[in-house]
């Protein structure tokens, strides 16, 4: 879009200047002393909006070079060095971002052919004007918690950057944790204290009471330290009123715009998040929304039409809408090109085709609309913090499209459901009801089961069948779940509760299957897997699909938490998985089961995995073997290659889903193929 005005070139010029600047501090300071984890993720940030706004108000070589900035930056935040010639070109190359503002530098076009993108191999891509990068450094190893490297840390996963803190707010934070230091002190005391001669009820009664204190306490201070994070909505508005004018000039068309909700709180990185989202959602509803003033007049509604952002908290969760008093989407155009297009859809719920990349009803593309990317690239801002977007159109009545957020990047609340014995995690947001599965009126057609919802029919499937874990005989719970390919429902053993939880994402190794999106740590070794709400959409909506060859996967691990992860991401995956907690375990499952490939743990107590490789192939089983290690030496990898495996993974391996893909090799899949 080319939105290219001195009015909205003044903003972006003062935002450039700033954003820039940190930029080629940053690559100077990489260069000369080195940088720590967050003002890495902040750059990445400034590269990621610089691209964004370029891109909006039609600065393509910006955009361009922004883009491979933020790229290199990412690269650099998941472990490797670039060469010093690199970091000069990144220094460069930022520095000549906002003279390029005027007009085109063939400088810039120079510099950028110089940037090197730092493959997870750690070799740079071919090309002219490219050159090695130094030697491959890691710049960090696994961090505790993190199941063996298995996941990445909550920071990891965030924008990173810097928040202006009431000093107020601070200081009463400060305080509360040394009171609750206190009270640990004092229980640690209570339970030295001997209960001999005491009153046992009474004593029981002073723990309890002490714990539930302790408890209360930790609640309240993490409830202080999440909010230190927070701005106001309006941070994320405050340029709108005069770019929604901008639009209505550019487009003849007469519009106001309200916000609502400026003072609510959010996290600031998903404030940062939605600004781009926010913009092509305006666009969208003067373009497409608002009717020409004479067009209104005639349908007797009044001349000047309205679009409103609104951000309201609603049961610990975030909705932050865009509306507008228009005409309202033409579903029938909608249906009528989907059918020209030969996309799948259902009558109920036309919305999700509009989310689909390249979608449009428009027939010329123009400064504003007709590429049909807009609400494509919403969705997928939206689903990186786990939130659904869904659109209301009544005809004649407008548009409005709610994105549904968590209230924080850190901790997010997820539904926890059984399936069998095993406790799955379902993003809050993405929950549209809940019932006993005896008060759903279910249906089966040939298309597979369905539920009626809302006085409308949504396909339905137990997640114990799309997980590989179990049967849908012994469901008794159903939940409607908000996906991108629309309603879907999803029935399950129990309905457990609600957790409050800091989801870590998947670290590369397991990314890239789809099912699984992170895991929480609940303490205790156990951990929550969280499920991708769209994978069970989509397996709702392509139901009933054949069961195909599901291939046996042993999975060895000491750690309850690494079984668990393993055997979700791998069931979800398509694989038929079992797990054994050490050696013995494993040797008695080889002997009593036809396992197709084996995944095993390098460390594990009393016999580590290269002995029990050894054991395995001395008792001639030829299954392919996965090792996976992020504590070994090389000396103690290549004792492994020497033990027999058939695959050797750290966690430094950065190619994305390389488990599944490795398995898929070994055993004769083809890349890709679904395994179920």
């Amino acid at each position: 879009m080319d939105f290219n005005t001195p009015e909205l070139t003044r903003i972006f010029r003062e935002e450039l200047e700033e954003r820039s600047g940190r930029l080629v501090a940053g690559a100077i300071s990489l260069r000369q002393r080195g940088l720590d984890d967050v003002r890495i993720q902040d750059l990445i940030r400034d590269a990621h909006t610089i691209k964004g706004s370029a891109g909006l108000l039609g600065y393509e070589q910006i955009k361009e070079v922004a883009a491979r900035l933020e790229h290199l930056w990412k690269q650099i935040a998941e472990g490797y060095s670039p060469s010093s010639e690199v970091l000069v070109a990144m220094e460069a190359s930022a520095g000549r971002l906002l003279p390029s503002l005027d007009s085109e530098d063939a400088e810039l076009a120079i510099l950028a052919d110089k940037l090197i993108t730092v493959q997870a191999t750690g070799t740079p891509a071919e090309g002219p004007g490219w050159s090695p990068p130094a030697e491959v450094i890691p710049l960090r190893r696994p961090e505790p918690g993190s199941l063996g490297g298995l996941l990445t840390s909550v920071s990891d996963s965030l924008l990173g950057g810097s928040t202006r803190v009431d000093t107020g707010d601070l200081y009463r934070l400060i305080n509360r944790i040394v009171e609750v230091s206190l009270d640990s002190e004092a229980l640690a005391d209570l339970s030295l204290l001997s209960i001999e001669g005491a009153d046992p009820a009474l004593f029981r009664k002073s723990w309890r009471q002490q714990l539930e204190r302790l408890a209360s306490s930790i609640g309240e201070i993490q409830d202080q330290a999440v909010s230190l994070a927070n701005i106001a909505f309006r941070d994320a508005t405050a340029t709108f009123p005069q770019f929604v004018r901008y639009l209505g000039r550019r487009m003849g068309k007469d519009v106001r715009f309200e916000l609502v909700g400026e003072d609510v709180q959010l996290d600031r990185q998903i404030v940062d998040l939605l600004r781009e989202p926010l913009r092509h959602l305006l666009v969208n509803a003067v373009d497409h929304g608002i009717e020409p003033a004479a067009s209104r007049v005639a349908a007797g509604k009044r001349a000047t039409g309205t679009v409103s952002v609104g951000a309201e908290i609603i049961d610990e969760r975030v909705e932050v809408s865009v509306a507008d008093d228009g005409a309202g989407i033409d579903w029938d155009r909608v249906a009528e090109v989907a059918t020209e297009r030969s996309i799948p859809f259902v009558f109920s719920d036309l919305s999700p085709i509009l989310f689909q990349e390249g979608f449009t009803t428009t027939d010329v593309t123009t400064d504003f609309s007709g590429a049909g990317d807009g609400l494509a690239a919403v969705r997928d801002t939206v689903e990186k913090v786990n939130g659904v977007v869904h659109i209301e159109s009544p005809e004649g009545m407008g548009t409005r499209v709610t994105m549904t957020l968590p209230l924080s990047m850190v901790l997010q609340n997820v539904v926890v459901v059984a399936t069998g014995d095993q406790f799955w995690g379902l993003p809050e947001a993405s929950i549209e009801a809940a019932m006993p599965l005896s008060r759903a009126e279910i249906s089966a057609t040939e298309s597979g089961r369905e539920v009626r919802f809302q006085s409308r029919e949504i396909p339905c499937v137990s997640l114990a069948k799309a997980m590989g874990v179990g049967h849908a005989g012994d469901d008794s719970e159903l939940l409607v779940v908000n996906t991108r390919f629309g309603l879907v429902a999803i029935t399950v053993s129990e309905l457990i509760d609600r957790r409050r939880v800091a989801v870590k994402n998947l670290g590369p190794i397991l990314e890239g299957g789809g099912q699984v999106t992170g895991a929480a740590l609940l303490g205790g070794g156990q951990v929550l897997v969280v499920l991708d709400p769209n994978f069970l959409g989509y397996l709702a909506r392509r139901q009933p699909g054949k069961a195909g060859h599901r291939p046996r996967i042993l999975v060895v691990d000491d750690s309850a938490g690494v079984r668990q992860l393993l055997s979700a991401t791998l069931n979800g995956a398509g694989f038929d998985v079992e797990v054994a907690a050490g050696a013995r375990d494993a040797l008695l499952a080889m002997s009593r089961g036809d396992f197709e490939a084996m995944v095993i743990d390098f460390s594990m107590p009393r016999s580590n995995g290269v002995e029990l490789v050894r054991a395995m192939r001395a008792a001639d089983i030829g299954v392919p073997i996965v090792m996976v290690s992020g504590v070994a030496t090389q000396e103690e990898k290549q004792a492994a290659w020497e033990a027999g495996v058939d695959a050797y993974l750290d966690k430094f391996d950065l190619r994305q889903g390389v488990l599944t893909a490795t398995l898929r090799r070994m055993i004769g899949l083809e890349e890709g193929a679904d395994a179920g």
